[in-house]
Parts: C-alpha cells; structure tokens; sequence
C-alpha cells in the first residue's frame, strides 16, 4: 500500500484562530502528505488569503481535503424543502471553495446536522434519509462538474441519528450512484458502531473513498485499543488507495471540547507524537502484515 497520509487540522490548532500555513509547515515536517481543513472555517477567510493557503500547499507538495457541516437552516434531511435546497446550495457551495484551492475531497456528515436528535426521529430516521439521498444526488452534479469527491462519512450514534454503519452508508452511496460520491469510515466511530471492523471495510468494498485512522479514544495511533492489522489487512483486500487522514484530536480548547467532545489532554507533545504516528502507518502500509 502506498495510501497518502494526513491529519485533520484541529490536532495542530490550538484556538479557533487557526495559523493554516503553520499546520501546513508542521504537518510536512511530520511526514504528512494531506492536511484536512475546514470548509466553515475558510469560508470565513477572504479570498486571498484562502490563495496564499492553496499556493503554501503546493509549494509543499501537500494535498488538502476538506471537512464541512450542515446546520439546522441548511440539514438536507429535513422535511422542508426550502431548508433541503438551502442545504443543497451550502454544500455547492463548499464544493466550490474546495475546487478553488486545489482540493479533491469534501467529507463530513453530509446526510444531517451534527448531534441533531429530533423527538421520534428513531422511526423517522429511514425518511430523513431519503430526503437526503435526493438532496445529495443534486449535489453530487455539481461535484462531478467540479472533480471533487463528496465523502458520506459513518458516525456513531451519539453524533447523528441517520447513518450509523457501513451498510447505512452504502446505502447512501448505492442510492445516489454517482462517481463523485462515496462512503467515508473512521476507525473512532466503528470501534463504537461495528460487530467487526475489518469485515465493515470490506463491506464497503469500491465505495469506500476516504479514510480516518485514529484511536478508540480520539488519539493518535497507536495509543489506544484499535487493531490496526486488522484494519490494514482489510483496506488492503479491498485495494484501497484513497487518503487515510487521522482526525485525532491533543485536548480541550477553544470550540473544539464542545463540538467534539472532548475534555481532557490526549496529546502530551503533538508534534513528535504525531511523527511517531506516521512512522507507525507507513511501516503498516509496507509491511505485508505477515499476512
């Protein structure tokens, strides 16, 4: 496997005021090949600024995903079919900005609004998500347009009531049938939702489009419980050769606690522990897992 690696920018911030070319120089200094950055964030930045970011990019031979999220005024699941269009608009949107700086993915919990639990949505949750398919498949034309890969990412269910497994999100996938759309997983999140996380890869077969490697308790690998022979083992039988971005996260600050849910310090030393983390996934990418 010769997956390139990332991180998702929150693991170097430390305030909701982001230095983007300092993650950008950090995250090559560890070996990085991507960094993952946030749509809401940028679109915040002006229109220089955001060209500066791309140019640093490039000038570092980094790639740049992106990671967006709906809002109650913009949840393409919703029964209103002005908020649903809102949605549609945002994520058209956000697959712009992606195109105009260079990048080539735009994950997230693209079928709902974050820890948005609505009363009775557990028996309601099949028809939020078919008004979200409908949503998506307009969208994803203008991916298609813009070379840009829309990643439904699986989340467990303390953060959306709507797609929960791998099988929920394939469903997602199947549904849209489009080649700009695929399903996202992330090791945090199976750890919590899948009976077994190498046969969930497995499940998703050719529709899985992104990845996120991180540990059981949101840190880096390998300080937690996840088996990572077992997941590359897996990504390896499906032929996986898309991003693996590790969305870990070092501790509380700014707006990330409350979002994300997270207290406590997980990193003592953020740059070095995110070196030995690379090492960590390059060496299970060259090794043949004595498998």
């Amino acid at each position: 496997m010769d997956n390139q690696l990332g991180v998702y920018y929150a693991f170097l911030a430390s305030s909701d005021e982001v230095n983007w070319l300092d993650c950008l120089r950090r995250a090559r200094a560890a070996g990085l090949d991507i960094l993952e950055m946030s749509a809401p964030k940028l679109r915040l930045v002006c229109d220089q600024s955001r060209r500066e970011i791309a140019a640093r990019a490039a000038d570092l031979g980094m790639q740049l995903t992106f990671a967006t999220a709906l809002t109650l005024e913009t949840d393409v699941s919703d029964p209103s079919p002005a908020i649903r269009m809102a949605g549609i608009k945002r994520l058209r949107e956000d697959i712009q900005l992606v195109r105009s700086m260079g990048g080539t993915a735009l994950g997230g919990i693209l079928t709902g609004v974050g820890k948005h639990f609505s009363p009775g949505v557990e028996l309601t949750r099949d028809e939020a998500v078919d008004r979200a398919i409908s949503s998506l498949r307009e969208a994803a034309k203008t991916a298609e347009d813009e070379g840009v890969t829309l990643c439904v990412e699986v989340v467990n269910r303390f953060e959306s009531p709507l797609v929960n497994t791998c099988l929920e999100g394939l469903r997602v996938a199947e549904a849209v049938d489009s080649p700009a759309l695929g399903v996202h997983l992330d090791t945090f999140h199976m750890n919590i939702e899948e009976a077994n996380i190498g046969n969930a890869i497995r499940t998703a077969g050719k529709h899985l489009v992104h990845f996120h490697a991180c540990e059981n308790n949101r840190a880096l690998p390998p300080q937690g419980h996840i088996n990572w022979n077992e997941v590359f083992e897996a990504l390896q039988a499906i032929d996986y050769q898309g991003p693996i971005v590790m969305e870990a996260l070092p501790g509380p600050y700014g707006s990330v606690a409350g979002r994300l849910n997270i207290w406590r310090k997980l990193s003592q030393d953020v740059d070095g522990e995110l070196t030995t983390a690379v090492s960590f996934l390059r060496e299970r990418m060259e090794d043949t897992y004595g498998i």
